[in-house]
């Protein structure tokens, strides 16, 4: 589908920043792109942190119903889009070149995915076109356009990241940023752009708390406990893990049994599908959620 920027179906978002494009071409919901979203964006080499603080938050505003808007891009792009479909999301990739050549190669699957779960594919260039640096950062502006706000996880110096964020501050919306330990160097930009004024964000409140004219609404999730077969010598373990996260000191503590022996059994527990890691090293029984 293309819609040119007289179109009533053009998003209004995008008519306000500098240099709208002047026709987007769209597969899927064309919809979404007038739909409340939220850019969610970061580094392509991002960290084992970078990843987790990402699928909290991708699943926190999911949860809010709020669309995730992104670049397809390999790294913290890719992990939003997915995590945003694995919780029943709908989400938007903006991309750096036409249609017919989607990038990164790798990610068709995933923009078919993304299509038949309600979502969308947008760009402003003919079907053919490949991508360049040049079009990277051309990209960069319609994917903060889109979105009422931007969620940085990770960044590298120099990056297309830190320019989205930058554009998003220029199109008067706000940037919120995940802080990052000062030895993690796809940190530095984040903590940086928080000193230069952008959102400390640490909790999804932080984000939601900057739209007071909006009424959010969390989706009801009911928790079905997955019956499992446990094997008898795990039992003693399985049944000290519950909903609340615990480590391995706490099991181990109520369990009655050692450090190493707590550890073996929590990795057949695993292997079985029983239980979760969560960050920290933290442990919870799983469960499937039901909207």
């Amino acid at each position: 589908m293309i819609i040119e920027y007289y179109d009533k179906l053009y998003p209004e978002s995008l008519r306000k920043i500098d240099k709208p494009p002047s026709r987007l071409y769209v597969l899927g919901d064309y919809k979404i792109l007038n739909q409340m979203g939220i850019a969610v964006i970061g580094s392509r080499t991002n960290t084992q942190y970078g990843e987790n603080m990402c699928k909290r938050f991708t699943k926190n505003l999911v949860e809010y119903n709020l669309n995730i808007i992104s670049g397809l891009a390999v790294g913290i792009d890719g992990i939003a889009h997915k995590t945003c479909l694995q919780n029943s999301g709908k989400t938007i990739a903006v991309l750096p070149s036409g249609l017919e050549n989607i990038y990164p190669n790798k990610h068709k699957e995933l923009v078919k995915e993304i299509i038949n779960s309600g979502g969308a594919i947008v760009t402003e260039y003919e079907a053919n076109v490949k991508a360049d640096s040049k079009k990277f950062l051309e990209r960069n502006r319609i994917v903060a356009g889109l979105g009422v706000g931007t969620l940085v996880i990770e960044a590298g110096n120099r990056s297309g990241t830190s320019v989205t964020a930058k554009l998003t501050s220029m199109q008067g919306k706000p940037v919120f940023c995940i802080p990052s330990s000062l030895e993690n160097n796809k940190g530095k930009i984040t903590n940086e752009l928080i000193k230069k004024g952008a959102n400390l964000t640490t909790d999804i409140n932080d984000i939601l708390s900057c739209y007071p004219d909006i009424k959010f609404y969390k989706k009801k999730i009911v928790k079905k406990e997955v019956i499992i077969d446990i094997p008898q010598e795990l039992l003693n373990v399985y049944k000290t893990i519950n909903d609340n996260p615990k480590n391995v000191n706490e099991i181990a503590k109520e369990s009655n049994l050692s450090i190493s022996e707590v550890n073996y059994k929590i990795t057949l527990l695993q292997i079985n599908n029983a239980i979760i890691e969560l960050p920290g090293q933290k442990y919870v029984r799983r469960t499937d959620e039901i909207e």
